[in-house]
């Protein structure tokens, strides 16, 4: 009953929060773009009051360390999966046009990362720190990963809707795309942080999720159309993350009743 509460009150705080976030973002357009960094802090924040709430005694949010190798698999599963993807994109677009990276130094990449890092660390901490663990315990890891991916996928749909984040396509295949691709990552991220028992592993993947898809390939790819089928509203992305995600799943078993994330 405890963990059911927490998640509901987790829920509301986070999107009244982000309600308010959603706002000075969408009405003070380019001005307010910083506003972006404190709305992915808004899980996190949630996630910490709960925690002082309800679990003030208890180790939550899966602040471990973990094996390297997990690190590593976070760092480079989304550029398998989004290299893969532009890769197959340009293949068969030979004509496509080639834009350029923004940064114009490794040290501007590399700070570029690092603030990848803050960034998705905000999310991840509600997301995947606490929400996704606490929903395995009251059903299966596989419901879990369902329920969590699709509240994580409608977070995002204000600014969606408003045309702040990722325009350039429809807007039912923007938010219908952006969903299944939000699923795939989820099963993906409760795959490692399953196996690692840490937080972060999913901190690493979403961060680098966002650098090669929103600092390296979408710069690169200037087409008009390139966003129906390429990056966070790209079928063929889609496609190919949704294979990596039931492959995953296959192997590690994620779907089993009995399941569970540890803290």
């Amino acid at each position: 009953m405890t963990d059911k509460k927490a998640i509901r009150l987790f829920l509301i705080i986070t999107f009244v929060l982000s309600g308010i976030c959603y706002y000075v973002r969408i009405v003070g357009g380019d001005n307010a773009a910083g506003m972006t960094v404190i709305l992915m802090w808004c899980p996190a924040i949630s996630a910490f009051i709960v925690q002082r709430i309800y679990y003030h005694r208890k180790k939550l949010l899966g602040w471990n360390r973990c094996k390297i190798t997990y690190i590593l698999i976070g760092l480079f599963i989304p550029f398998i999966y989004i290299g893969l993807s532009y890769g197959l994109y340009w293949i068969v677009n030979r004509d496509i046009m080639i834009g350029e990276i923004q940064a114009n130094s490794i040290g501007m990449l590399i700070l570029l990362f690092i603030s990848s890092i803050v960034t998705a660390a905000g999310e991840e901490i509600g997301w995947r720190g606490f929400l996704l663990p606490k929903m395995s315990e009251i059903w299966n890891v596989r419901t879990a990963v369902i329920v969590s991916g699709l509240i994580w996928a409608i977070w995002h749909f204000p600014l969606m809707i408003a045309g702040v984040y990722k325009p350039g396509t429809l807007l039912w295949y923007q938010l219908s795309i952006f969903t299944i691709e939000i699923i795939a990552i989820t099963a993906i991220m409760a795959i490692i942080r399953l196996n690692s028992k840490s937080v972060w592993p999913a901190i690493i993947l979403h961060a680098s999720h966002n650098y090669f898809d929103q600092i390296i390939f979408s710069p690169l790819t200037t087409g008009e159309k390139s966003p129906y089928f390429v990056g966070e509203t790209g079928a063929i992305t889609a496609m190919i993350l949704v294979f990596a995600a039931l492959f995953m799943m296959r192997k590690k078993n994620l779907a089993s009743e009995n399941s569970t994330i540890t803290q």
